[in-house]
């Protein structure tokens, strides 16, 4: 449980998108979960295919191939102000994000389950405001992981 909190950061301050990403990395990076490349590869993956969703409270959830992931793993950041990704259904959209997830996968077909527990938790604007809400890692991990899909 640890490790995972140990990859939640409420509160950050980035000004751009290239800086939260960086941000929501900088666990992945720590642990060896990702490789050096990894974060280069989010950044230049979000040029041709953006992540940001326009929810109740913007969110992207951003992440390349599995080239560059050593191992599973997710990285959340909440924001102090919102960043500005392009949608994902419109790469024409401006969304404002205040939550990213960071997701390193390594076997697509493996995170599945993960991945339709994260959209289900973001078509909740109740969920999604406690995440934002939240003061401290051990909060977001206990709102996501209690959560019923």
């Amino acid at each position: 449980m640890e490790d995972l909190i140990k990859k939640i950061q409420v509160n950050c301050q980035a000004d751009n998108q290239i800086e939260a990403i960086e941000i929501a990395a900088l666990p992945l990076l720590e642990k060896k979960i990702v490789k050096e490349s990894f974060v280069a590869a989010v950044l230049e993956r979000e040029k041709t295919f953006p992540t940001g969703l326009p929810a109740s409270i913007g969110v992207a959830i951003s992440h390349t191939d599995s080239k560059h992931v050593i191992d599973e793993g997710i990285s959340i950041v909440t924001l102090k102000k919102p960043v500005e990704f392009r949608g994902m259904g419109n790469p024409k959209e401006i969304v404002a994000v205040e939550i990213i997830i960071l997701l390193a996968i390594k076997n697509p077909a493996k995170q599945l389950g993960i991945l339709q527990k994260i959209i289900t938790i973001i078509q909740n604007k109740e969920m999604l405001e406690k995440i934002k809400a939240a003061q401290d890692p051990e909060r977001v991990y206990n709102l996501i992981r209690t959560f019923k899909v």
